[in-house]
């Protein structure tokens, strides 16, 4: 502030709370209303600025009272007749519609609560950037009902902490539950992300919504009903539509024309996934069924137990005609593989209709099955929609001749999408530790598939939870170890939680036989020192040790596999690192988002002055989405993209499945014009460690409102005072009702999450 102006040292607030003085907000404000007016800009904002801190002055020395403070009314009234005087007619306009606005909702809602703003103060430390604590409260913060708003981050690790503490009680000590909530306040280590959305009534009522990652072999029609149940309770599937379990189902039937009485449809989870089952059954056997929905609440609902809002019954009358479609086209004969892929990929699609968060898929398929490997062809899209829901790789048994590897990887470049992946079932013996392959004798192991991201080797009708080592540029040995310790008391912890009411016994147990972990390292690009791979065989060593010390506190099995690397998208943007062993986009990059221009925080946000576009295609007048923009910096010394090639990405992979993973390391390989043979040749070469790969081509097309943007330091400086603080307690005065969601995730390429 100039000299002129150091006596205006304190404004008087609505609530009557006496602040500091910041002529920055004025500006700001002033430099916001004139964007969105299209008058103006930064200069002009200063000038307006300028002229309202001499009139603050000249009604300070005409003012009798001797400790002159202006008012907030006062200042707006300032900025209001100077925007007028000054020609900002536009502005000065929307600016006081803006006034009259934000005064209606504060007549309505009355003023943010102190605790709450206390709470939100308080959780805004362990957030490093505005993005970060955006994500969260969009992603993670459930709904109180006897609160009327969304939680604080302090608040969510509390939920976790007292979930643990409900069914861990005494085994352990009040100190180590202190250790773990300030691990993960701090974001130093994070739980099971699914666990941290449902820690509570949602966790309690069934376990399966406190996992990550699942697979299952379909071979029955209950298996199906139990994709639907799993998928619905926000777990990730993988599955298999391999020959050996899609036609052990029995051929269908020819329609005899018996019909049984009408099915009324509970409206739960188990009532949709019966009525399923029940209808699959039906076709089969010839015979047929009609289904009533009237119970199913209508689309926009709230899901008072899950969180996030009914789709209606319109997405499960889909997938049950759907279903029924391609079974009576099959009358006489057994199901294909493709169907049953189609079909599995139709209740992903019913299960996240209505933009709700539930579940991403993976389908692995036979070697020779030609129909899934075209399956998404052209433009699929248009007539198999479904096929959008699930990433497809085919299964290896053992090394392929250089033509068979040659027409897949062929497949695979001209994709475009990734597809069909690769997954190395035949070298899960060579790489998987001996006290996991020990379980089965005489080397005749499970058909084990994987997760929809491929960093866990799960067994048919079986869980694991994953917990994640956050790895900073400033983390020494030490602070890597002990994380390593909290990350794996938390997965420890996790692999206990066993009540899986719904499903058949086999899932229970198979978790309980195996207590299988997925302790991850993100950041990785981020911290030189997490990159070497004599740290990485220290941690697994502390990993190990750790589950097997607090295994026994838990009175359970020690984990027969426990290391892995996840994407990591969503989290890592919580906790602003690079996303697992993915590296950042820039040194300083733009990070945008999509939301939808209903959404309370968008209006919370846009009010506040995130820069905010109309989607490509839409305008002002017309957008039903927007684009938000936040600036990002990568912290000093961070490997960025641009920095690796494709190989060089391989060779850190290596590094990482040799000295750190039992389970595998999940990246996608980002794979220039110029680098498909070479890799091509990487991997024929390392065949018996391949796991946990996806490979996209490498775009440096720049396309309007990317997620992504490079830019330059002085325009991060820019955008980051133009920003300023973001006060998130504010969402208080704009929701009256759950209008959470339990966020959307599309099937990801092993971790390119450009959706948040």
């Amino acid at each position: 502030m100039k000299k002129k102006y150091s006596s205006l040292k304190k404004v008087l607030k609505r609530n009557g709370a006496v602040v500091p003085f910041d002529e920055k907000r004025i500006t700001r404000a002033v430099f916001k209303a004139m964007n969105a007016s299209n008058e103006g800009g930064e200069k002009p904002a200063e000038s307006i600025t300028a002229h309202v801190l001499d009139s603050l002055l000249i009604l300070k020395k005409e003012s009798k009272e001797r400790n002159f403070i202006p008012s907030v009314e006062q200042i707006q009234d300032l900025v209001e007749n100077e925007l007028i005087a000054n020609g900002f007619i536009q502005t000065a306009k929307s600016y006081i519609l803006y006034r009259k606005e934000r005064s209606l909702v504060r007549e309505k809602k009355g003023l943010v609560p102190e605790k709450l703003k206390e709470l939100v103060t308080e959780s805004k430390k362990y957030f490093k950037n505005s993005l970060a604590e955006f994500v969260y409260y969009r992603t993670y913060a459930k709904w109180m009902d006897d609160e009327g708003r969304r939680e604080t981050w302090i608040e969510t690790v509390g939920r976790y902490i007292d979930f643990m503490k409900e069914n861990l009680g005494s085994k352990l000590s009040e100190k180590e539950y202190e250790e773990i909530r300030a691990g993960i306040l701090s974001q130093n280590v994070m739980p099971s992300m699914r666990l941290l959305q449902f820690a509570g009534l949602a966790a309690r009522s069934t376990n399966v919504c406190s996992y990550n990652c699942s697979f299952i072999a379909p071979k029955t029609f209950q298996d199906f009903a139990e994709i639907m149940y799993v998928s619905m309770c926000g777990t990730g599937v993988g599955w298999s539509v391999e020959s050996e379990n899609i036609q052990a189902l029995p051929q269908i039937k020819k329609q005899t024309g018996k019909k049984f009485p009408l099915y009324t449809i509970p409206d739960s989870k188990e009532g949709w996934a019966d009525a399923f089952s029940f209808g699959l059954k039906t076709w089969f056997e010839g015979k047929d069924v009609e289904f009533d929905y009237s119970l199913i609440r209508s689309a926009g609902s709230r899901l008072k137990t899950m969180g996030g809002k009914s789709s209606g019954p319109e997405p499960l009358r889909a997938l049950i005609d759907f279903s029924r479609e391609r079974i009576l086209r099959r009358q006489g004969r057994r199901l294909s593989n493709l169907d049953a892929h189609d079909i599995i990929c139709k209740i992903g699609e019913c299960v996240v209709a209505g933009g709700v968060r539930r579940s991403a898929m993976i389908s692995l398929s036979d070697l020779d099955d030609e129909a899934i490997r075209d399956s998404k062809k052209g433009q699929f899209y248009l007539n198999e929609a479904q096929r959008m829901l699930a990433n497809n790789s085919a299964v290896y048994m053992e090394k392929p001749s250089a033509e068979q590897f040659l027409d897949e990887w062929i497949a695979l470049m001209k994709s475009g999408s990734g597809e069909r992946g690769i997954f190395n079932r035949g070298g899960l013996a060579k790489t998987l530790p001996t006290r996991r392959l020990a379980q089965w004798r005489n080397g005749v192991y499970p058909a084990f598939g994987t997760n929809p991201c491929g960093e866990i080797i799960l067994q048919s009708k079986q869980f694991c939870n994953l917990s994640e080592i956050v790895a900073r540029a400033e983390d020494t040995e030490e602070t890597l170890l002990e994380k390593a310790k909290i990350a794996t008391i938390l997965g420890t912890y996790q692999s206990t939680l066993t009540y899986f009411p719904y499903l058949s016994p086999e899932w229970k147990k198979n978790c309980e036989r195996e207590r299988l972990l997925g302790v991850s390292i993100t950041g990785q690009w981020d911290s030189k020192l997490v990159r070497g791979s004599e740290m990485l065989e220290k941690i697994k060593k502390v990993i190990n040790e750790t589950n097997k010390k607090y295994a026994k506190k838990f009175s359970v099995a020690q984990s027969t596999c426990t290391t892995c690397v996840k994407p990591s998208g969503t989290v890592s943007q919580t906790v602003d690192c690079a996303s697992g062993m993915h590296p950042r986009h820039a040194p300083y990059y733009i990070r945008r988002v999509r939301i939808s221009a209903t959404d309370s925080l968008f209006k919370m946000l846009k009010d506040q002055g995130v820069p905010y576009f109309p989607e490509v295609g839409q305008t002002t007048e017309n957008a039903t989405t927007y684009v938000l923009e936040f600036p990002v910096k990568a912290p000093e010394g961070a490997i960025c993209k641009d920095d690796v090639s494709a190989l060089d990405q391989l060779e850190h992979w290596k590094i990482v499945k040799s000295h750190y993973t039992e389970h595998n390391p999940s990246v996608t390989i980002s794979i220039g014009e110029d680098e498909w043979i070479t890799v091509a040749n990487w991997l024929y070469e390392n065949w018996d460690l391949v796991g946990g790969l996806s490979f996209l081509p490498r775009s440096n097309h720049v396309y309007q409102l990317a997620p992504y943007e490079e830019i330059t330091k002085e325009k991060y400086e820019e955008m980051v005072t133009k920003l300023g603080e973001l006060d998130f307690s504010k969402i208080i005065t704009y929701e009256t009702k759950d209008e959470t969601e339990i966020k959307k995730e599309l099937a990801c390429v092993a971790g390119v999450c450009d959706v948040v």
